[in-house]
């Protein structure tokens, strides 16, 4: 209403304006005509003075200027005498009534012709001197004035007189417009004041009207939200609807809208209901779990954990989150490089890895699987740590089982193996007793050489038994795989040669070293050997068996052929399965090749059986080649000349060592050979003696059988210690037994020295001479 008032206003102001302007250009032209008139007449009848008069006549009216301008738009006419002058000189007098009270002013400039709109409108004449008469309100004096100009046309007849151009003039009428705008000030005044009542009469019939049927149900419909929105109200509530305009049907929609509201609020209350169990359900679940679950987010740092991992740690789940995870599990500043958490943020992939050095007791196994963002990009990973102690164990004690499987095996062609070389001791002994009493030594020494050698040989197939046998903990060490192989050939050479195998040797003489662990690639070789030879017998009772080694693409490769049935295509992927076998009941455990598998698996080979083109199977084993740097310095250690190696008496002269032993015959054995290298040597048949004789003298060496009766020789190792603590270090323990438990975990937990009976004296004195070289 205000923008239409003031716009009305505006708009009778302009109008009112532009007519008044109107009646001002009429009353000009009305004045101007004559003039024109006069001006025309003077150079008619050549005069010079009518149109002057007229004009000073009409300059006495008050209000009104007229002036006509020369053509060069600057002077003022009858200013000065240059009409006069221009007349005197076409007709040649001047008449007196022509300068009667004539101004002539030395500069001439008339009023008005300085102005931007005078100025525009004679360059405008100057184009066209017969175009109509132009007005302006010049605003440049206080007082606007309505500016009225007439172009002055030439006649034929003003030629005499002036030049083209001189004839020519404008003439320009002046009214003040104080009074018009007076006059319109007053209108306006009287305007606004009837605006100004007519928008606050419509403003308050609006106000009324607007209050009575828009604010009013609105201002309802907003006390009712505000109620629902501060908790004073309830959903349920509605609005009254008190018209059938818009905001009647405002007043539906609101109501629609609290009745959809209304719905969803119970379904968000049902789903709130389901979401809350079922985090209830989640958290009890993850808390249930046994294995210890945590999530971790990129900076290592510990963000949720289940109750089983902090009841690992004694404490709360609480406690944990914002933990390092690598000083919770390893009290370390910094991750290892092995870390699952680093190679699951890496790759995006699961990962895992297996440790033994945790702050909590046992093995673990950590497996991680990656949390993604929207992107696809990794924030997180959830970490699963398993306890394997057990599981190890069991692997350990299964491995164990089927090695003690294969010693089986090995004992029905080992135990006629033995009676071999022991028939040989037994008949050459029998000889050299029968023998008469003056025999020279060089008579019975090429006897006595035969019962060493058989010895020997006996003693080699028992430590190669129990070496295999052996209940070992994994052990990597730089290995030649052609040794391992040879070795393991010695335990089985009685039993393939009785089954007519032949066994066939193509060995890269250059093959490298590498680490592996000997125990578990004996094994190993020994399963599929006995694979091998129990399908050949079986098949045709004989067989042959190729083994070669070579290097193939930087890798060690280790082929069994053999010219048996080969495996079955139906079977021959499920032979690494745990517990398969083709054999019958009671003759194979299915687990030597998934044992095999797993061995090779874990020095990161790989091992794969097919049938070859000629017949037989064709097992391939690829092994990686370990390096280690330190090599050639501990092979130039053990291969360097050793002190023993001196079989001079001079070394150990002066030596006193204590051989303590229940069996006379060893006891009086270990003390001729020492003694012949130049130790003085004294004995003790039992513990008890050896305390006595430890109280008389001291010893640089004792040597003593770990089993004894009375005092053990674990007991008499402890007493020592205590109460002679000078020989720590300089006990050495000869024992015939590496089964039992008590013996193995001695043996591990003082790692003190020892020996197998049987043993060989060069050995011996080596083990001897390094341990008083400690």
């Amino acid at each position: 209403m205000t923008i239409g008032v003031v716009l009305s206003i505006v708009w009778e102001l302009k109008n009112r304006e532009q007519e008044l302007l109107d009646e001002k250009l009429r009353a000009s032209n009305f004045i101007a005509q004559p003039i024109l008139n006069a001006i025309y007449t003077d150079m008619l009848e050549e005069r010079a003075d009518m149109a002057r008069h007229l004009i000073k006549a009409l300059g006495h009216v008050e209000g009104l200027e007229m002036k006509i301008i020369r053509s060069n738009g600057v002077e003022q006419a009858f200013k000065d005498y240059k009409t006069i002058e221009a007349v005197k000189k076409e007709f040649g007098e001047v008449k007196p009534e022509w300068i009667t009270n004539h101004p002539d002013e030395p500069i001439n400039i008339a009023k008005g012709v300085e102005t931007t709109e005078f100025k525009d409108a004679f360059n405008a004449f100057k184009t066209d001197w017969k175009r109509g008469p132009v007005y302006y309100v010049d605003r440049s004096e206080n007082i606007p004035t309505f500016t009225y100009l007439q172009p002055i046309e030439k006649k034929s007849k003003c030629n005499s007189c002036h030049t083209a151009e001189g004839a020519r003039g404008i003439l320009m009428i002046t009214t003040p417009l104080d009074e018009m705008y007076t006059i319109l000030t007053g209108h306006r005044n009287q305007w606004i004041i009837s605006g100004i009542l007519a928008i606050v009469g419509g403003a308050a019939l609006l106000s009324l009207l607007i209050r009575t049927s828009i604010t009013g149900p609105i201002k309802r419909n907003v006390e009712v939200i505000k109620r629902i929105a501060e908790g004073g109200g309830t959903i349920k509530e509605r609005v009254e609807r008190t018209s059938g305009d818009e905001i009647g049907y405002l007043t539906d929609a609101f109501n629609s809208m609290l009745d959809t509201l209304e719905k969803r609020n119970e379904e968000n209350e049902r789903l709130f209901h389901m979401v809350a169990k079922s985090k209830e359900e989640w958290v009890a679940t993850f808390d249930a779990i046994q294995d210890l679950i945590s999530i971790h987010d990129i900076d290592n740092r510990i963000l949720k954990v289940n109750k089983a991992l902090a009841n690992k740690f004694n404490t709360t789940p609480e406690e944990l989150i914002g933990r390092d995870c690598h000083d919770l599990f390893f009290k370390k500043a910094e991750s290892s490089t092995e870390c699952p958490h680093k190679t699951t943020l890496a790759t995006c992939k699961v990962a895992d890895a297996d440790y033994d050095n945790l702050t909590i007791e046992g093995s673990y196994n950590i497996t991680t699987f990656p949390v993604l963002d929207d992107n696809g990009e990794p924030w997180a990973t959830v970490h699963i740590t398993r306890d394997i102690t057990h599981e190890k164990l069991l692997g350990e004690q299964l491995l164990h089982a089927e090695k003690l499987s294969s010693v089986g095996k090995l004992v029905a062609g080992i135990a006629h193996e033995l009676n071999n070389p022991l028939m040989g001791i037994m008949g050459f002994s029998q000889i050299l007793m029968d023998m008469p009493g003056d025999k020279k030594v060089e008579d019975i020494k090429d006897k006595v050489g035969k019962i060493y050698h058989e010895s020997l040989r006996t003693a080699k197939i028992v430590k190669n038994l129990l070496t295999f046998a052996r209940a070992s903990k994994t052990e990597r060490e730089y290995h030649n795989i052609n040794e391992i192989i040879k070795k393991t050939l010695e335990m089985r050479e009685y039993s393939l040669r009785a089954n007519n195998i032949e066994f066939t040797l193509n060995l890269e003489s250059q093959l490298p070293h590498t680490m592996v662990d000997i125990y578990q690639l004996q094994q190993v070789f020994i399963n599929v050997i006995n694979n091998a030879e129990d399908a050949m017998v079986e098949a045709h009772g004989k067989g042959k068996i190729e083994v070669t080694t070579a290097l193939i693409n930087n890798k060690i490769s280790i082929t069994f052929k053999d010219d048996g049935p080969g495996v079955r295509k139906e079977v021959i992927r499920k032979v690494f399965d745990p517990f398969f076998t083709t054999k019958d009941v009671g003759k194979g455990t299915g687990l030597g090749l998934s044992i095999t598998h797993g061995i090779i698996t874990e020095h990161g080979g790989a091992i794969d059986i097919t049938n070859s083109e000629g017949g037989g199977a064709l097992v391939t084993i690829k092994l990686p080649i370990l390096k280690r740097e330190a090599w050639a310095q501990v092979k130039k250690a053990v291969t360097k000349d050793s002190p023993i190696a001196d079989n001079s008496a001079s070394a150990y002269n002066g030596k006193h060592v204590l051989v303590v032993d229940d069996e006379k015959s060893i006891r009086e054995t270990l003390a001729d050979l020492l003694a012949k290298k130049g130790f003085t040597v004294r004995t003790a048949r039992d513990g008890r003696e050896a305390l006595e004789e430890l109280k008389e003298a001291r010893f640089a060496l004792m040597i003593f059988d770990i089993k004894m009766p009375g005092i053990s020789g674990i007991e008499l190792y402890n007493e020592i210690i205590k109460g002679h603590e000078y020989l720590k270090g300089h006990l050495i323990a000869v024992t015939g037994d590496v089964f039992s438990a008590d013996v193995k975990e001695f043996l591990s937990t003082t790692k003190c020295p020892y020996f197998l009976k049987p043993f060989e004296l060069s050995k011996m004195m080596d083990l001897i001479n390094s341990t008083l070289d400690s």
